[in-house]
């Protein structure tokens, strides 16, 4: 047997295991082909599918009435105190609360009811089930106070990763027996009579599975929606599945232990037994317009908990050389009067298992707050700051997006279907770092020590959207949450203060500062400055213990840093060095799938195709999840006129990430090479719709231009022809 077809048995047993193992995402639960026959005065412009432009269904194929949900006030008869957390939770105000109100009101002005179907599947499913999106429907709508409820859930039988509300739902039932029949109608002691056939209607293995979240937590704006094409607007899914948290990928610099959407938003509940369901995530604005303290400490402690680092690295004396930094900064370090220095901070995403901040980053925003001062308490620099009227200033170190329309100026309602493309997003990817560069001068009148003061503030949402909304509906401003911060001081050199320093009062083992320096090289790499961060790495890999885990992790990173370099500067010269740190690894570590995956692509940029294809079929039987040694292994395969093999493997990744444009675009050549007509076609559909907008593009180069201020603070070079922020 081939290795391909040993591959492909692999995959085959992969899939029947997963769904013995009770992961029905894999394969959505059959609903029936009954042809859908709208009632009077339901609108159907999107097609025959009656739920469009969502991708949500039903398992009858057939509209559900609203009568059929089962109140959420019911489920508090047993369930009190869940119910009472789910009260003040995002996902019961999904729908009612202002904010999407504004929003979404503004789009039916726009577009019209029936499109918002591509909204409500998320935000208030029973209307789209119920058939009340349409513009001729008057119906009592009861449930809008519900949003999503918990016979939503509860009732949903499968989903796929595809978003958009990506999921099959059946009638909601109390009960379920053993012969499969649902009963709604039962009363408290029916169902107290019965737990088992209760539990089969309510509980099954996907409620526990992150890709149950996938059906809402990814999204994109389709063609429906913004009469032109589909780009995706989030997908924290796919960000987690490719994080170290999921296991399924050999590419983070770092392993943790498994960790998922339910293990970190709903814990278990000793005093209940129950998950948690106030799902605490990054929404401090609902719980703070309707007054609800519980939800708000809640969301505020989840995210003051660590998961976000800040620290004071390193001293520029020279801004323009940055070779010439002084890290770490410690206590000990001095400036001299009259000098111009910049300073470094590392943020750094330790905790959270999808980007930080995760989704609708036009909306609410965190930053980096910055304060430079002296003994006399003057301000040498204050970046970051909050105005009286509650704006951040534009030029603050802020984790933000600025989608732009086709007249190439800013969105600021969140009204994505005007959204012509994204001239700017900065975020930090699960266990990635950022840094931001702040440069002050020094008086000659200033008095040591110069203090310094980093914080991360958060809040949602940002106070352009606020007053937008509030022109309708009196709503609180959202409060500012400092999620962590960090202190330093700098010293005149002439200061005779400095005789009285003794150095940090906790000093740092080597094992701390090593960590330090590997997360600035992390954050200098992720903003091309790949000669700075393969100075840091190397400092951190003489930090490691020699022989080490930590060793070989920090040789890994030196070959992805002079892999990177390769692009500029002598390509052989810096692949045979990246192939020398990679061979260090392997020497420590020779199972590292990291180290294993990067020789592969060292050796494809070698031509040694056989090697690296050795490689990557070893990876992907090791981590069949893993989109990019797929994508890696398709292209070699195509490479070597492996056709069918390659056709096979773009197929399994389009089955990780259904929307891989690359994987659409190479799937529609290969269908067409295979004779495969209808499939070519569908391909070529949706490569279409997903690749890349020029005059998108041109706009959002125009806008940068134009807008330099908003990325004054990255160490990177100023805004040409290269692309602002890269991953490995």
């Amino acid at each position: 047997m081939s290795l391909v077809n040993k591959l492909s048995l692999a995959l085959l047993v992969l899939a029947v295991c997963l769904l013995a193992a009770g992961w029905a995402w894999t394969v959505p639960v059959e609903a029936t082909d009954a042809r859908f026959v709208p009632p009077k005065g339901y609108e159907m412009p999107f097609g025959p599918l009656p739920f469009a432009p969502s991708n949500a269904r039903t398992t009858t194929g057939q509209l559900i009435s609203s009568n059929e949900f089962i109140p959420a006030r019911r489920c508090a008869n047993c369930h009190e105190s869940t119910h009472a957390e789910w009260k003040e939770s995002a996902h019961r105000n999904a729908f009612r609360e202002p904010f999407y109100q504004a929003n979404v009101q503004h789009l039916i002005r726009d577009r019209g009811i029936a499109v918002t179907r591509h909204c409500e599947s998320c935000h208030n499913p029973v209307a789209l089930f119920s058939g009340a999106l349409s513009p001729n429907v008057q119906i009592e709508r009861p449930f809008d106070d519900e949003g999503v409820s918990c016979s939503v859930c509860h009732s949903i039988q499968s989903t796929t990763t595809e978003g958009i509300g990506s999921y099959t739902i059946a009638p909601p039932a109390l009960l379920e027996l053993a012969n499969g029949q649902r009963i709604k109608d039962a009363t408290d002691e029916q169902v107290l009579a019965d737990l088992p056939s209760h539990s089969r209607a309510m509980m099954r293995p996907l409620l526990k599975q992150p890709e149950f979240c996938a059906a809402c937590h990814k999204a994109a704006v389709v063609r429906e929606l913004n009469n032109r094409k589909w780009f995706r607007t989030f997908s924290v899914f796919d960000e987690w599945q490719q994080s170290s948290f999921a296991g399924e990928t050999v590419q983070p610099i770092s392993n943790r232990p498994y960790e998922n959407c339910q293990t970190c938003h709903m814990p278990q509940q000793q005093s209940t037994g129950y998950a948690l369901h106030r799902w605490p995530g990054g929404n401090t604005a609902i719980p703070a317009h309707y007054g609800w303290p519980n939800q708000v400490n809640a969301t505020a402690n989840l995210l003051k908990s660590g998961v976000i680092s800040v620290d004071i690295f390193a001293l520029l004396p020279r801004p323009s050389d940055p070779s010439a930094s002084i890290a770490p900064i410690e206590d000990s370090a001095t400036v001299k009067p009259g000098q111009t220095v910049s300073v470094d901070v590392v943020v750094a995403n330790r905790g959270v298992g999808h980007s930080f901040p995760a989704e609708l980053r036009d909306m609410f925003e965190a930053w980096l707050e910055f304060k430079a001062t002296d003994a006399t308490g003057k301000i040498l620099l204050h970046s970051g700051a909050v105005n009286a009227d509650g704006t951040l200033e534009w030029s603050a170190h802020a984790y933000r997006a600025v989608p732009i329309g086709s007249d190439g100026q800013p969105i600021t309602r969140h009204d994505i279907w005007n959204t012509r493309t994204g001239a700017f997003d900065r975020f930090i990817p699960p266990g990635r770092a950022d840094v931001g560069r702040f440069t002050f001068a020094i008086p000659s009148t200033a008095k040591a020590p110069i203090r310094i003061v980093a914080k991360l503030n958060y809040r949602r949402f940002n106070s352009r959207f606020i007053d937008w909304v509030a022109r309708t509906e009196k709503v609180n401003q959202s409060p500012v949450v400092e999620m962590t911060s960090a202190t330093s001081s700098l010293y005149l050199d002439t200061s005779s203060e400095r005789s009285t320093v003794t150095g940090p009062a906790n000093p740092k083992t080597a094992g701390d500062l090593r960590k330090r320096w590997r997360t600035y090289g992390v954050a200098l790499f992720d903003q091309q400055q790949y000669e700075a961060a393969g100075y840091a790495f190397e400092k951190a890999r003489d930090l490691a213990q020699k022989n080490s885990a930590d060793e070989a992790a920090s040789c890994v990173d030196l070959a992805l840093a002079y892999m990177r370099i390769e692009r500029a500067g002598s390509a052989q010269t810096a692949l045979e060095t990246a192939a020398k740190w990679i061979s260090r690894a392997l020497e420590i570590a020779p199972e590292s799938g990291r180290a294993r995956y990067y020789r592969a692509l060292i050796q494809i940029k070698q031509f040694r195709y056989g090697e690296a294809l050795a490689d990557l079929e070893r990876l992907a039987r090791e981590q069949p999840r893993d989109r990019q040694i797929w994508t890696q292994l398709a292209a070699l395969y195509l490479i070597q006129r492996r056709d069918k093999d390659s056709l096979l493997a773009y197929e399994h990744v389009l089955s990780i990430d259904p929307d891989d444009t690359e994987a659409h675009f190479k799937l529609e050549g290969l269908y067409w090479r295979f004779g495969l007509t209808d499939l070519a076609k569908l391909e070529q559909q949706k490569y279409q719709a997903r690749h890349l907008d020029t005059v998108g593009e041109t706009l959002r180069r125009t806008y940068l231009k134009a807008n330099a201020d908003l990325y004054l603070t990255w160490p990177w070079r100023e805004f040409g022809d290269n692309p602002i922020g890269s991953l490995p």
